[in-house]
């Protein structure tokens, strides 16, 4: 028992991005996705203040980035992954070996998840070393599944869904997936793009928070969700070319 006295104060960032991941999917379980969305968008914040304070007073072991990767297993991979199955897969319809609508349910929910754990595994043996992400980040995939099933998803599970749409949500869903098992490099968020992700998630997680805690507020939650739907899909789309030129101008100032 004595190792846990090594643990670090980023380690415990990580804990706690972990036990917020687990406790999100106690309310997919219960039907309470909108308070789960809310936990995993918290996680997401405590997965990158880890490796502020890991960069900024070190760490006494070095199996930090493997803590990392299994606390986002639970946090971005395996919660939402219960999110997708939860608002397509319909039990009414039958099981997925009989029922094309669930069998695609199934399959975007296992693509989701095994690809994931692939993307994590793969930055755990080696690219956390990198300069920058070879593909996308778990995170951003996580985030852009919420707020997709809460936009489309289940209306029954979804207070702010403005219609229901499986196939399209799927397919975007599954081209996460592949994204996240690319090669292609999206930048790191860190300096000033640090302080453009917290406050894109701030934008997320606000007007969820005030409905949670005053239920009539009046709040422009489907609005704001599709505004922080607009700026993850600019990280989606616009990372790599930012991170592309980043690149050449990198190399242009070593030369």
């Amino acid at each position: 028992m004595r190792w846990l006295g090594r643990i670090s104060n980023a380690d415990l960032l990580t804990l706690a991005n972990g036990f917020l991941g687990t406790l999100a999917i106690t309310y997919i379980l219960d039907g309470e996705h909108l308070m789960a969305s809310l936990l995993i968008f918290l996680a997401v914040i405590m997965d990158g203040l880890d490796g502020i304070v890991a960069r900024r007073y070190g760490s006494p072991h070095e199996f930090g980035q493997f803590l990392d990767s299994i606390s986002d297993a639970v946090s971005f991979c395996l919660a939402p992954g219960l999110i997708i199955y939860n608002n397509f897969y319909e039990k009414d319809l039958g099981t997925a070996w009989v029922s094309f609508p669930n069998a695609l349910a199934t399959a975007a929910t296992l693509f989701f998840v095994v690809f994931g754990l692939l993307r994590l595994a793969r930055f755990a043996g080696k690219d956390y070393r990198m300069r920058s992400f070879l593909g996308l980040p778990t995170p951003a995939s996580a985030m852009l599944v919420i707020v997709l099933c809460l936009l489309w998803g289940n209306q029954e599970l979804n207070t702010f869904s403005i219609g229901y749409e499986p196939y399209f949500i799927i397919g975007a869903i599954v081209a996460l997936a592949f994204l996240m098992v690319s090669d292609v490099r999206y930048p790191k968020i860190r300096g000033k793009l640090s302080v453009v992700a917290g406050l894109s998630i701030a934008i997320g997680i606000l007007p969820i928070l005030v409905y949670k805690i005053i239920p009539d507020f009046e709040a422009p939650v489907v609005e704001l969700l599709i505004i922080f739907l607009i700026l993850l899909m600019a990280y989606v789309l616009c990372g790599p070319i930012y991170e592309n030129y980043s690149r050449k101008l990198h190399k242009k100032i070593i030369r």
